[in-house]
């Protein structure tokens, strides 16, 4: 029960979705909460100090709300750092990418840029997953939930927490 409580907290204000700017806070309250409940490899991060880095492409309004929630917060006891980019850039290091629904088309490329490389692909569209993403934000019944991909994840040498997926909308067992 308690391993489900931090999850209960963040679904509660995702159900409670009412405006356009309330769905983007919440987007950006995920988008800081999913590497908790995702297994990291030792090499993920360079230094000690390095920070946690999140990239958004497209979605502006995600990339303002999770900057502003990201200033001086913490995932997995890093500073956050955001940046924005329109295309992928693999020379790039990141260790989360959220590609919004106005750059649905690049999400192979994104997954490609980034394969082998611990980065969790974070998209809000149709079909993500079957396009590679890890995650993707779903809307049902003016709820906020997502959908996992865990086999997305692994390619990447990560692994999708079990409570993470038993509480995700759908979960796609293998990548068509």
């Amino acid at each position: 029960m308690c391993a489900i409580a931090p999850w209960s907290l963040w679904l509660r204000g995702g159900r409670a979705v009412a405006t356009h700017a309330a769905v983007e806070q919440v987007k950006a309250a995920y988008l800081l909460k999913f590497p908790d409940f995702v297994e990291w490899p030792p090499r993920t991060f360079s230094t000690a100090n390095s920070p946690f880095v999140i990239a958004v492409s497209g979605a502006d309004d995600v990339y303002v709300e999770l900057r502003e929630m990201a200033s001086g917060s913490r995932v997995l006891g890093r500073a956050v750092e955001v940046l924005r980019l329109q295309n992928p850039e693999p020379g790039i290091v990141t260790q989360l990418v959220f590609v919004g629904k106005d750059r649905a088309g690049q999400i192979p490329a994104w997954v490609d840029a980034y394969a082998g490389r611990p980065v969790v692909i974070v998209a809000d569209t149709a079909g993500a997953l079957e396009s590679g993403a890890a995650l993707n934000f779903v809307e049902i019944d003016n709820r906020l939930r997502f959908e996992a991909a865990p086999a997305a994840a692994e390619r990447s040498g990560l692994r999708l927490s079990s409570r993470l997926l038993g509480v995700a909308e759908r979960v796609l067992k293998t990548r068509s």
